[in-house]
């Protein structure tokens, strides 16, 4: 198949870029083959020419021709990250930048522009795993610290005062003296209380012991005490139990969540929502504060992170689970939601103890 004359014309200048540039037409059919795609793909220009892109390159794509092409129209380009198949038979990440082909006759097809960035979606994952390795490992620390702090400081804290109010009862003292020692147990107690509360906040043992619903109404109940916020917590009955990850990192969030709410929303309330369907749990956490700045990307997909430590550590603990994290904030407040996927459904347990 002959391409139109004013392609024919710009293949020279097409060919000198690095990226693969294909023209389709109406049918998807390719009338142009730079260079560039025959060496990312491997095919030449004659063996490319007259079949359908999508079909030659077996393409991935995140929606339908129909839909795409109803972006192009209302828009005129559309970007995204395809994964396509070399005639090798290796798959490859592009990142694929499509407009419209159009003249005085009307829409003509289409132009695509690919770059490669296999390499660089490599070094993501890599990353990606790394990081999730970090984060287990940081979570195994607080775990061992809390532990220790428990089994160590608060056991020391608490027998301390036991042997204090021995010392009350034994002790014959004067006004004075009686007061100090009296005012040395309150400390000693509100030491014990510090400890425990610091314990629990490194690693809820609520959380393996009977499950997430009952450690985030442990923590919400001492944060609405601490902060004087009210949250409203909505859990079916029969939530039931997560994976071990997920269940931790749905507590994280919800931990970070609540002191952004009390640190800077300036709200007085919050809501929490947290359901499941078949094969992915959703959580939504609300304010009514006074919002915060996204950065433009943000504020649809979620996919460029935002400024500051917490919320950036969500949104890699979502990451690492295979999930999705959207920020949504205006002058009504700040809304966060995260959806992640469950891997394998359990039915809901009923937690019993022996104590």
């Amino acid at each position: 198949m002959k391409p139109p004359a004013e392609i024919d014309r710009l293949h020279e200048i097409l060919d000198l870029t690095r990226e693969a540039v294909s023209i389709v037409d109406r049918d998807e059919r390719i009338v142009f083959w730079n260079r560039g795609a025959e060496q990312l793909y491997g095919w030449s220009s004659n063996e490319a020419v007259g079949r359908r892109l999508v079909d030659l390159l077996k393409t991935d794509l995140p929606r339908s021709l129909g839909q795409i092409e109803n972006i192009l129209k209302s828009e005129g380009c559309w970007d995204c990250e395809l994964r396509h198949l070399t005639k090798q038979g290796t798959r490859i990440s592009v990142s694929s930048r499509w407009a419209l082909w159009q003249d005085s006759n009307g829409i003509r097809g289409r132009f695509q522009l690919d770059t490669d960035i296999t390499r660089r979606k490599q070094i993501e994952n890599e990353l990606r795993v790394l990081s999730g390795r970090l984060l287990s490992l940081r979570d195994e620390e607080r775990r061992r610290l809390a532990r220790d702090l428990h089994d160590s400081v608060g056991q020391l804290l608490a027998g301390a005062a036991m042997n204090l109010a021995m010392v009350q009862r034994k002790m014959q003292t004067d006004s004075a003296s009686a007061q100090l020692l009296q005012d040395l147990g309150k400390l000693l107690d509100q030491s014990v209380k510090e400890v425990r509360t610091m314990s629990y906040l490194l690693h809820p043992p609520l959380l393996d012991e009977v499950g997430l619903p009952s450690a985030l109404e442990w923590y919400i109940s001492g944060f609405s005490e601490r902060s004087e916020i009210k949250v409203a917590l909505n859990i079916p009955a029969d939530l039931g139990r997560f994976p071990h990850d997920v269940e931790l990192a749905i507590f994280r969030i919800v931990q970070e969540t609540l002191t952004n709410v009390h640190r800077h929303s300036g709200s007085g309330i919050a809501r929490i929502t947290l359901s499941r369907a078949s094969n992915q749990v959703r959580l939504k956490v609300e304010d009514q504060g006074k919002g915060m700045e996204l950065p433009v990307n943000d504020r649809e997909n979620g996919e460029r992170p935002l400024l500051g430590v917490g919320i950036s550590g969500m949104r890699e603990r979502v990451r690492n689970l295979g999930g999705q994290m959207q920020v949504r904030s205006g002058t009504w407040g700040t809304a966060v939601e995260v959806l992640l996927p469950l891997e394998e459904v359990k039915a809901p347990n009923v937690a019993t103890s022996g104590k």
